[in-house]
């Protein structure tokens, strides 16, 4: 049976020459782009393209099947819209989520569901839940939040597992080496995410911060965060899982402060009106 996205997915490759303008144009990520080109070949038996420095440039192999559907493709597409029974799938990912999390499960469902394709929307918290709400996405994937940032009664949330918000200084702080207690840290600035966070409330929480304390503690967006970490001697809480490459070379460190965070969930929210097969095959492999 033929593939018809597969083919679709070919030809723009081939006019656009680059993987990069394909998954633009395409509206899912690279990787699925890379992935799906991969499958074409397995199927044909062949390598359709010269993969260099310079782009996607068809070989002698993709050039005869480029100019084979080049001229039927978008009557096929259009035949396919309208006796196709399968649906893609709109996955909304927070912006600081880092996809390693989530990709093995895309990929699961990937060797199952051959003719969907994952569009991947990288959202902020109070966008990912309005495009919910609104269905313009099917499924979100994130840490857990505030339930009064959504409509409990529409939106739904499903554990898959937990993260972790560390202290983090810049490898040359002066404060590396030393042991704050929570009187300590309650006196220094500490650089955080925003209030509906859960690295903000954990912070709160672990302090035991009282009613008529002053809050000594900063609201910054994760990239400021990082900036601010490069520039200046600051502490920051954060979650260990979004800066492992930068903890592994040293570039950041995790400060002892004897005492350890509580941990986040994190999750796939999904509407409640909105089902579908091919939604319930990722949420199951999101959840394995």
């Amino acid at each position: 049976m033929v593939n018809l996205e597969l083919y679709r997915i070919f030809k723009i490759v081939a006019d656009e020459e680059n993987l990069t303008k394909a998954s633009e144009i395409l509206h899912i990520s690279q990787p699925a782009v890379t992935k799906h080109i991969k499958n074409l070949e397995n199927e044909l038996n062949v390598e359709l393209f010269k993969r260099s420095k310079y782009g996607m440039i068809l070989n002698e192999n993709g050039k005869k099947l480029y100019l084979k559907i080049r001229d039927s493709i978008e009557t096929l597409s259009k035949s396919d819209l309208i006796f196709n029974t399968h649906k893609d799938i709109k996955l909304g990912v927070h912006v600081n989520m880092p996809s390693r999390i989530y990709n093995e499960g895309i990929s699961n469902f990937y060797e199952k569901n051959n003719n969907t394709i994952i569009n991947i929307h990288k959202l902020n918290a109070r966008n990912m839940f309005l495009s919910l709400e609104k269905q313009a996405i099917d499924l979100a994937f994130s840490k857990k939040y505030d339930n009064e940032l959504y409509d409990t009664n529409k939106i739904k949330f499903i554990k898959i597992g937990e993260l972790h918000d560390v202290f983090i200084v810049n490898r040359k702080s002066h404060y590396l080496n030393k042991r704050l207690s929570k009187n300590d840290l309650k006196n220094i600035t500490i650089y955080t995410l925003k209030q509906f966070s859960s690295a903000y409330q954990n912070l709160i929480k672990a302090l035991e911060y009282e009613q008529e304390d002053k809050i000594n503690i900063m609201n910054v967006d994760f990239t400021g965060i990082i900036e601010l970490l490069k520039n200046r001697d600051i502490i920051a809480v954060i979650t260990k899982e979004y800066i492992e490459n930068q903890l592994a070379s040293n570039e950041l460190h995790l400060l002892d402060v004897g005492f350890s965070l509580a941990p986040a969930e994190y999750g796939v929210y999904y509407n409640v009106d909105n089902k579908f097969k091919e939604l319930d095959h990722l949420m199951e492999s999101l959840k394995k």
